[in-house]
């Protein structure tokens, strides 16, 4: 990176500062094994942790999966790890199994590139910010109390200068903003439609499907009745590792068939012995039209396809004799795919030359989801991010309502993300409230994410509306702004969100940049001042919300290490700085928020009511051994146990009361009494409010329908040829490049890691015959290029991704060469750019690239270089 204080020792080098209780660790970056003596060559190890305790540790990061993970701390090292042994393992009732990258974060907390503590660039200065160093600039350390003083000041000139309009929060949708400045007059922020993509501008209140279509996924159980599982643009193996795969891997020993659509046969493909269709990135919205027709074509044939009775009775715009009561002009689905409204028919050939998918498959495909099979239709979010795919949510629910397979046993229509991946319904156990109070911000600016940058550096972005409610809100309104601070809280931004290359000129541009981190990171790296933060293995404890099931509690496994310190912590002193009392943000200890998430969190009771009670019993005793106020009280788990068994898991039993929610169901049973939220009160397979939407935000010339259309996107297929015609001569970007979330990682975290580099390479992923063609074998160093930058990555040759298509991983951390402005790092987001759809999808997972075997030195594997540990003396 240019940083010449920025040790390129392996991130297990030794680190001389190690605190006493970690000593043991830091050598190793919290190797557990490297302390195990070995009794005989081909025996177990002597178990050193005789003596120690075993705590719940905090898995923290954003991958969904949310399990348990419990280390062994012994003369305040850790030692062991181990996840769920709670109880007996079974398919009705399983245990919370962690996966690799829970058992890393042992280097996240006591990893030798940990920041130590606060830092600053040695070129900036209050009067002389010297933009253009950052990322190149040498570090030094500095005090808490300098570190105070020249945020303090900063912010104080910016604000005389500026207003509060003038420091950028670089973060989307976040739940806890930075308060020193929500409490301080307001900042501005930005936001996104995130991994969600179009499902963001598709809510309730216009087509029918909930917010994301969280929570009208079956019970896990019900997918043993179904005959059919199929994963679209899904792959809960690498998204949402953990307890998830354990129910899939149930249905398939049940004999239940899984279909995969997608461009590369995926791990959980694999794992699960599915049908491959193969499908070009971004497009989906051509695919899906396809199978519509099909579907059609296929029951005026045979019959029994097409469950029409669900579509009159439950949906509205099908057809001419369906039409919603609110729609401006006379048009339906059925008409646009035969082609009445822009003369072209929308079948499975037209669909074959956009998708690539071979005609057959899509009449196979569409006799498999036809309305004679129970079938899950699951979709992950990474066909909602591509450029052009405002309608895939509403054509998703389209087929699926064709099908009929909603709202009755072994049928499903929804997400396979985060939290809920097989495992749906309302959690039957839920956190508790931390007795902190929330801000509202009083800059109501919000600059979407594909225009952050590009509106630091000129003044202008267009609102787009609020994408969390769908109410399209100053939708289409221009505005202007005047950027001189980034602060860097919560989140990863510049690496995370599109268009990075143009992120890092516009923090160039900045008077100011501010980081809280726990390493040197990519944010951090560009920034003035880098405030260390703790891990959550360094905090009082806290609840995490896992599956519908389980409720996670971990608890302090260490004191904070080297000088880092708690959100809280740090957020009081800017605040005590600034003259804001902290306590109008923080009324209460970090332990006593604690306390109130527990005391407060519930649990559905064991009769018919669905109520809930108490989960956590309290006496006077826990309330004295825990220095806090509270009340007694009675519940269903003693405190020392709820920590001790790392939260709690409601039993499940084959056939429970709890084994009934399929999604929809009231909706289905009582469409007068239990309507949706849309203007029918149905499912709106023409939506005026949808168009009305689109429309609204005026980001393109055209004009959208109220149906789901097809929409050629400004970055697709299509722009792969030189005159944006299909089968024409290809052009100067003639691949198409996707962005697949990595095993290595969780987003950006975990990159770092030692273990997981070494064991996954995050190469580049080509096809075998596209590589071939350019003489390029496994291992070879190859440059790939968009018109937004360049990366190098190492060749991964596949049979199993299809033609055309080229795969860089999520989320590595970038390294720019300075001198040839090449990222070596093979960030992704090096190589999107601005680009949004007209319906304000940010366009993560759809380009247009090139790429050749580069004739430069040879990049070495990533787990040999990029240890961003920092040296100063």
């Amino acid at each position: 990176m240019g940083t010449n204080n920025i040790s390129r020792r392996g991130f297990l080098g030794a680190s001389a500062a190690v605190m006493a209780g970690v000593a043991g660790l830091a050598a190793t970056g919290c190797s557990a094994e490297s302390s195990l003596e070995t009794t005989e060559e081909t025996g177990l190890p002597v178990d050193p942790a005789k003596g120690g305790e075993w705590i719940p540790a905090a898995c923290w990061h954003n991958c969904g999966g949310r399990c348990m993970n419990k280390v062994m701390v012994k003369d305040g090292a850790v030692v062991r790890q181990k996840t769920d042994d709670t109880h007996e393992d079974s398919f009705d009732y399983p245990q919370q199994r962690g996966c690799v990258r829970g058992k890393t974060q042992q280097q996240q907390c006591f990893g030798a590139d940990r920041l130590k503590y606060p830092i600053k660039r040695k070129g900036w200065s209050p009067d002389n910010p010297n933009g253009e160093l950052r990322g190149k600039d040498e570090w030094e350390r500095i005090s808490w109390d300098e570190a105070i003083d020249y945020i303090a000041g900063q912010f104080k000139t910016i604000k005389e200068k500026y207003g509060n309009q003038a420091f950028l929060l670089g973060s989307y949708g976040s739940r806890l903003a930075f308060s020193p400045l929500l409490a301080w007059g307001g900042h501005t922020s930005t936001a996104d439609t995130t991994s969600h993509g179009a499902y963001l501008l598709n809510t309730a209140n216009t087509i029918g499907i909930p917010h994301t279509d969280a929570g009208v996924c079956n019970d896990r159980t019900d997918m043993l009745n179904a005959d059919t599982i199929v994963f679209y643009a899904s792959n809960p193996a690498w998204s949402a590792p953990g307890t998830p795969s354990y129910h899939y891997i149930r249905a398939k020993e049940a004999g239940v068939k899984f279909i995969t659509v997608d461009p590369i046969y995926t791990a959980s493909a694999q794992m699960l012995d599915a049908e491959w269709i193969p499908i070009r990135t971004g497009t989906d919205t051509a695919f899906l039209l396809g199978v519509a027709s099909e579907m059609i074509r296929l029951d005026k044939a045979e019959g029994n396809v097409v469950d029409w009775d669900f579509l009159d009775k439950y949906t509205v715009g099908f057809d001419a004799d369906h039409k919603p009561e609110d729609l401006k002009e006379d048009v339906n689905f059925l008409d646009y795919l035969e082609g009445k409204y822009d003369g072209v028919k929308h079948d499975a050939e037209w669909a074959s030359e956009i998708c690539g998918v071979p005609t057959d498959k899509i009449t196979w495909f569409a006799r498999e989801i036809g309305k004679e099979k129970n079938v899950w239709l699951l979709h992950n979010f990474a066909a909602a991010r591509c450029n052009g795919s405002e309608n895939v949510p509403q054509l998703f629910m389209t087929i699926g309502a064709m099908g009929g397979h909603m709202g009755k046993p072994g049928n499903c229509v929804a997400n396979n993300y985060h939290a809920n991946a097989g495992n749906g319904g309302p959690s039957l156990v839920k956190a508790g409230k931390t007795g902190y109070p929330s801000l509202k911000n009083e800059i109501d600016g919000v600059i979407p994410g594909p225009q952050v940058w590009e509106a630091c550096m000129t003044g202008k972005y267009r609102m787009v509306g609020d994408w969390y409610s769908g109410k399209g809100s100053q939708a289409g309104e221009d505005r202007t702004c005047d950027i001189h601070c980034i602060i860097h809280d919560e989140n990863a931004y510049l690496q995370t969100g599109p268009n990075m290359k143009r992120g890092i000129e516009a923090h160039r541009k900045m008077d100011f940049v501010l980081s809280k981190a726990q390493f040197m990171t990519t944010q951090a790296m560009y920034s003035d001042i880098v405030l260390p933060v703790t891990t959550q293995w360094e905090v009082p404890g806290g609840l995490s919300a896992s599956n519908r099931e389980f409720l996670f509690c971990f608890k302090q496994v260490t004191e904070p290490l080297y000088e880092a310190k708690t959100d809280v912590q740090i957020n009081s002193l800017i605040m005590e700085a600034l003259g804001v009392d902290p306590k109008t943000v923080y009324p209460i200890s970090e332990k006593q928020a604690f306390f109130n998430s527990i005391a407060t969190a519930t649990v559905i009771k064991n009769d018919d009511s669905g109520k809930f009670e108490t989960l956590v019993t309290i006496t006077d005793e826990d309330i004295a051994e825990w220095g806090v106020e509270g009340k007694p009280q009675t519940g269903r788990v003693t405190l020392k146990e709820f920590i001790s068994n790392g939260g709690y898991q409601v039993e499940r039993k084959k056939g429970d009361k709890y084994s009934s929610f399929i999604g929809y169901s009231d909706f289905i049973k009582d469409p007068e009494g239990k309507p949706l939220t849309t203007k029918s009160g149905k499912f709106e397979i023409t939506c005026q409010a949808k168009a009305d939407l689109f429309n609204s935000i005026g980001l393109c010339d055209h004009e959208y329908a109220p149906y789901p259309e097809y929409i050629v996107p400004t970055l697709g297929y299509e722009t792969t040829f030189k005159d944006g015609k299909i089968g024409g001569e290809k052009g100067e970007y003639p691949y198409l490049l996707f962005n697949p979330h990595y095993f290595r990682r969780s987003h950006s975290v975990f990159d770092n890691c030692p273990w997981l580099r070494e064991a996954w390479a995050n190469p580049v992923f080509l096809n075998a015959s596209d590589a071939k063609e350019k003489g390029i074998e496994n291992g070879d160093t190859v440059r790939v290029w968009t018109k937004y930058g360049e990366v190098l990555r190492k060749a991964c040759c596949m049979e199993n991704l299809m033609p055309g298509e080229v795969g860089i991983p999520h989320g590595s951390w970038v390294r720019v060469n300075e001198e040839t402005g090449i990222d070596e790092g093979g960030a992704d987001n090096y190589l999107t750019g601005n680009d949004i759809s007209g319906g304000g999808v940010t366009s993560y997972n759809n380009n247009n690239c090139n790429f050749e075997k580069y004739d430069g030195p040879a990049l070495e594997d990533d787990c040999n270089i990029d240890a961003r540990i920092l040296d100063l003396g």
